[in-house]
């Protein structure tokens, strides 16, 4: 990301957590044809350092649904040390079909 100081863009550890929380609404989607879409992102804090070849470990959990949307918080750790944290939105919606 910068030249001989290699760290891994916010942009991609934010999309981290998304994919991380996608497993979370699998069941919500009951094995049929959805896509879950980013709707928002909020009171994202970077605290430390992610650098290519750290082992990046989540928490994310879904604090509130209403309709279609989801909201959750998570949280992405190298160790102990917490690195990022932030608050994201989703909406899922059935895939339509074009036959």
């Amino acid at each position: 990301h910068f030249p001989g100081n290699p760290v891994v863009p916010g942009v991609i550890q934010c999309e981290i957590l998304a994919q991380s929380t996608c497993v979370l609404l699998a069941d919500e989607m009951n094995g049929e044809d959805f896509t879950p879409y980013y709707t928002g992102l909020d009171n994202v804090r970077f605290k430390n350092p992610v650098v290519p070849g750290d082992t990046f470990r989540t928490e994310c959990e879904i604090t509130k649904s209403k309709g279609p949307f989801y909201f959750a918080t998570g949280k992405g750790y190298v160790g102990d040390k917490l690195c990022i944290k932030a608050d994201f939105s989703f909406a899922i919606k059935k895939n339509e079909r074009e036959d």
